[in-house]
């Protein structure tokens, strides 16, 4: 039996979800890693700070030495570890041996999927494989998600029952009630209006405020002491606010007005009380609600965080990769097929920084990039990939491009190319036997693009909301397309930050027109419209990077400028290079294992004194990573994915400087 290749993996992602029970996930897992391993029970067991504890698990009862696990995962490096220690584990049966995933969440922490009683397969040594792995990172990432849900329903059923508790406790304190005292505050009176009720006689009567009051309430002693300096002074107060100690807990408001007899001497307070027991814990909730949403924040950033540094860094390598591919020996054909393969990187590099930047998405802030663009070769290969994909469908595409367009303009080329990506391939999902036709024009200020198909169409309550996020034309449960609904309403907002227009025709069972207007503005001519590469003079760089294939990468590039590079896999390495030759310059990768870059710059700069430049060559590309590499000591900031003629021009700005 195969195992899961990259082909495989969205349908293999798309069977977890919605799964919400433990034993759910073992019985898909138990199937889809059979022809790795089998295993009879799983675990979740979180990392941080060198504290281990069990997130999830699948039997009753389960246990496990920390000390001994944690040694055991040592090395964060290795995604797999093989533990054969009987003793490790406690669970009804016998664990001879066991198989730990770890994922890593940040820094000093992971997530480790663990595998009890496993029985190696087929494919056992084919564990690395970068299908499997997305996978099981994945699925932990979802168990850790279930399981905080599962906590925070848990709490909050928790709140809603004591809600209840005080709701059937003090069923007529919620009505204003009188009380009375006397000259040395001690109860003597308290009246409600229901006779029935001596709920609150049993509670004041008799007694003083100190006797009444909760221990956090005496702990509270500046409140305290400011409210009896009113009592001494004899002082009117109104809305005071305490817990009194009643099973279950409460909170009452006094309002009070000094008394005195007819011949003016005091003789306590008279006032009115109230219940606000059920606004306290309203308020109590609010903020905890507005705790956990302020948590759920910070741990989506830290999350994000994390996804940026895993997309970038393979994508660093496939972009780097095709760029060298270009410049090997390549037929016509060949050449074609990388340049639309490097088209299509492009517009997805963009877009995971959009939406890994997920501040500036919800914020609203989202800023076009616009650049100098060959607009006839953009949409020339985005035709030629439509019209390659529409060969094995039931779709005839053309396309009619002016071929008097301008040469090269001012504008965002991403997000055109995300733009008619979106609206040619729904013009192709929902088209099942016909035409689609992509038309581009120009007039002297304005790209005009019209879009025509001959499949479904739409009718006119369908069009009404086709902008509408998360609204899908075919949404039943038979629905043969798959989106979640987001591509037309991200489509109209673009065009709208691009000042330009969107509409669209459509007739059901005839076809669907969209006609899109973007703006944009003429480049000058120049004599030279190519920045003229240039090359330092060779110089020594020491590469830190933990990732075997972008040292190959970032090693090529830097030899193919003459330069002489040595590599260090972590920060403690780095460091014992720099103390053992002489560099001009060193690129630092921010996530390593052992030491990070953070880290060996402040030692290179504080503890060694240091001068040379060091730049950040990183897949993190938070405002917050980059700050925090600034203020290592860190001379500049490069984010991966890079490229050959970026990184020369980095390195000869920062040298001319």
């Amino acid at each position: 039996m195969a195992g899961i290749n990259l082909e495989q993996l969205p349908i293999v992602l798309r069977q977890f979800n919605g799964i919400t029970e433990n034993q759910t996930v073992k019985k898909e897992l138990q199937v889809l890693l059979n022809p790795y391993f089998s295993f009879n029970e799983l675990c979740l067991i979180n990392i941080e700070n060198n504290k281990a504890s069990v997130e999830m698990r699948t039997m009753k009862y389960f246990d496990f030495e920390e000390t001994l696990f944690i040694d055991a995962l040592i090395d964060d490096s290795i995604l797999w570890v093989e533990i054969n220690n009987s003793s490790m584990f406690r669970t009804p049966s016998n664990v001879e041996s066991a198989l730990v995933f770890q994922v890593k969440t940040g820094f000093g922490k992971a997530q480790c999927l663990v595998f009890l009683s496993i029985e190696p397969g087929a494919c056992f040594n084919e564990l690395e494989s970068m299908p499997l792995q997305i996978l099981l990172q994945q699925v932990a990432h979802q168990l850790e998600h279930q399981t905080r849900l599962n906590r925070q329903k848990f709490h909050s059923t928790s709140l809603l029952s004591r809600l209840a508790e005080l709701s059937n406790l003090f069923n007529d304190f919620a009505s204003e009630w009188f009380w009375k005292t006397t000259e040395n505050n001690l109860f003597t009176n308290v009246l409600t209006s229901n006779v029935a009720n001596n709920l609150y006689k049993r509670h004041f009567l008799n007694k003083t405020f100190d006797d009444v009051i909760t221990e956090h309430e005496q702990t509270q002693l500046k409140k305290w002491s400011q409210f009896k300096h009113l009592l001494s002074e004899q002082n009117e107060f109104i809305d005071f606010e305490f817990e009194i100690n009643s099973s279950p807990q409460a909170w009452v408001s006094f309002s009070g007005k000094p008394q005195y007899d007819a011949n003016g001497h005091f003789k306590g307070y008279m006032g009115i009380a109230k219940d606000i027991t059920v606004n306290k814990d309203r308020e109590y909730a609010l903020n905890l609600a507005k705790n956990k949403a302020e948590e759920a924040s910070l741990a989506k950033s830290q999350f994000l965080t994390v996804m940026s540094h895993e997309i970038r860094t393979p994508m660093n390598a496939i972009v780097g990769m095709l760029e060298l591919l270009a410049e090997s020996e390549l037929n016509e054909k060949q050449s074609r097929w990388l340049n639309y393969a490097n088209t299509s990187a492009d517009l997805l590099l963009d877009l995971i920084s959009d939406v890994l930047d997920f501040s500036k998405i919800e914020s609203g802030s989202l800023q076009l990039d616009v650049k100098a663009t060959d607009i006839y070769t953009l949409v020339k290969n985005i035709a030629s990939q439509f019209l390659e994909t529409s060969q094995s469908t039931g779709v005839i595409f053309s396309s009619e491009i002016k071929t008097g367009l301008p040469k090269t303009i001012d504008i965002d080329s991403a997000r055109v190319g995300q733009i008619l990506f979106n609206i040619l391939d729904n013009a192709i999902k929902f088209t099942k036997v016909g035409t689609v036709n992509f038309k581009v024009d120009s007039t002297e200020k304005e790209l005009i693009f019209e879009i025509s198909d001959t499949g479904q169409g739409m009718s006119q309550s369908q069009l009404e909301t086709i902008y509408d996020a998360f609204k899908q034309h075919d949404d039943g449960v038979n629905r043969q397309a798959e989106g979640i609904g987001l591509g037309l309403s991200i489509t109209k907002s673009l065009v709208d930050l691009m000042k330009g227009t969107i509409t669209v025709v459509s007739e059901p069972n005839v076809g669907t027109k969209f006609t899109i207007v973007i703006p944009f503005t003429l480049v000058k001519e120049t004599t030279h419209t190519q920045e003229q590469e240039q090359s330092l003079e060779p110089i020594s760089i020491l590469v830190t990077e933990d990732n075997k294939t972008n040292q190959v990468l970032i090693k090529t590039f830097l030899e193919k400028l003459n330069h002489h590079v040595t590599l260090a896999d972590n920060g403690q390495q780095a460091i014992e290079k720099v103390q053992a030759s002489t560099f001009d310059l060193v690129l630092m990768d921010m996530m390593m294992p052992v030491m990070d870059g953070i880290s060996a710059t402040k030692y290179m700069r504080e503890k060694l004194n240091l001068t040379i430049p060091i730049v950040a060559l990183t897949a993190n590309a938070s405002k917050q990573d980059k700050s925090a590499c600034l203020e290592a000591g860190m001379d500049k900031v490069l984010t991966k994915p890079i490229r050959f003629h970026d990184l020369n021009r980095a390195l000869r700005i920062l040298f001319s400087q």
